[in-house]
């Protein structure tokens, strides 16, 4: 069999036996109307629609641009590139990280430098930072993991101290703030993902938010094939067809009205599976950063065993998940370096399911399985 036919039917297999998934997303009439709308004008890719979606989120994200992709990798790979970061140049990045972080790097010329994380916060700090920059770094890409973030205005301090941009991927952060400011408002740039799993969604999708006018510029250039639009003949830059389509940006302009009441459910969720694990002994729950007002990406548990805990959950049809594998020690980069805190996070952090629909009696059923498995543990 096709290797690529397999690994989907594996993939397809394990979430189809989930009665309660991971996450799912919330679609609904809204949704449908705008689809439908667009379908009828029978005008598909950008238009107005997507122009909303940017303008809108810009507001929201405290950024005077935002600009639409197919997803947050290209925005990511746009955006280092008309940074000029490139072939010869090291950007650091977190080992805890989503593959989409060194990659994107990687795939902008320039070479991915992995650093260890603050276990407090599961992020880059200075410190981190400091014992691998060399003279050929040019950047930092902080990762607002699970929705959280470590002192990002200290981390901004030192990228300008040090002549180094500062690339911010919130992908996972939509609606997180540090200290007031909203999260997505630090950096040169930051990006943002709307895949099927994120706050909002728009399927696959992603923007690039910035101040900077001139950025948009190269990086619209970049995003359309290299030219400055459609329908335009000179090519400036080896660029790549990374538009989104108008029907993507009707789901996220319905999907916008509803952001608020998926943070709250967000919240909600967070605080039921505290109140019923509080008791659970084995089980500590991730300390968002208390400088942040945190949207929780995803509930996050430690424990001493996550491989154990996932294994007795996955059967009983809970969409129960690991986080991120260690971007360091994956074959395609094979580093050298020891993240010593990024590897114990792997083997003990665990993530519960969490989407906004998730009601009171699936907390209990997933809480109940946990307080299970440890009952067994404890005879």
């Amino acid at each position: 069999m096709n290797t690529g036919v397999a690994a989907y039917e594996a993939y397809m297999a394990r979430v189809g036996g989930e009665t309660i998934p991971c996450y799912e997303p919330s679609i609904g009439n809204e949704e449908l109307r705008l689809l439908a709308e667009v379908i009828e004008r029978n005008w598909l890719s950008e238009s107005k629609y997507t122009r909303e979606f940017e303008s809108r989120l810009a507001q929201l994200c405290e950024r005077r641009y935002g600009l639409a992709f197919c997803n947050a990798t290209s925005a990511l790979i746009t955006g280092i590139k008309s940074l000029g970061i490139g072939m010869g140049d090291e950007v650091v990045v977190p080992s805890l990280s989503h593959s989409a972080d060194p990659n994107a790097i990687a795939g902008a010329g320039a070479t991915p430098v992995f650093a260890d994380v603050e276990v407090e916060t599961l992020c880059l700090s200075p410190a981190k930072i400091e014992r691998v920059r060399t003279s050929a770094t040019r950047g930092i890409l902080h990762v607002g993991v699970y929705g959280n973030s470590g002192n990002i205005i200290e981390l901004a301090d030192y990228a300008k101290a040090n002549n180094l941009f500062l690339i911010n991927d919130c992908a996972a952060a939509l609606g997180t703030s540090y200290r007031g400011r909203k999260l997505t408002s630090f950096g040169d740039f930051c990006v943002l993902s709307f895949f099927a799993d994120k706050t909002i969604t728009t399927g696959e999708g992603g923007m690039l938010l910035t101040d900077n006018a001139d950025l948009l510029a190269e990086c619209n250039i970049y995003k359309h094939d290299g030219r400055r639009e459609r329908g335009v003949d000179l090519i400036e830059r080896r660029g790549f067809n990374f538009r989104i389509t108008e029907l993507q940006a009707a789901v996220g302009v319905a999907q916008l009205e509803k952001l608020t009441h998926f943070i709250v459910r967000k919240k909600e969720i967070l605080a039921e599976y505290r109140r019923q694990l509080s008791s659970v002994p084995g089980v500590t729950f991730f300390q968002f950063n208390p400088d942040c007002d945190v949207v929780p990406h995803r509930v996050l548990i430690f424990v001493e065993d996550a491989a154990a805990l996932i294994g007795y959950l996955t059967p009983l049809g809970i969409g129960v998940r690991g986080i991120f594998m260690p971007m360091h020690s994956q074959p395609c980069y094979d580093s050298k370096v020891t993240c010593p805190n990024t590897e114990k996070l792997f083997a003990t952090g665990v993530c519960l399911p969490s989407a906004p629909s998730l009601n009171l009696k699936n907390i209990r059923y997933i809480c109940d399985a946990i307080r299970s498995f440890y009952s067994r543990i404890l005879r």
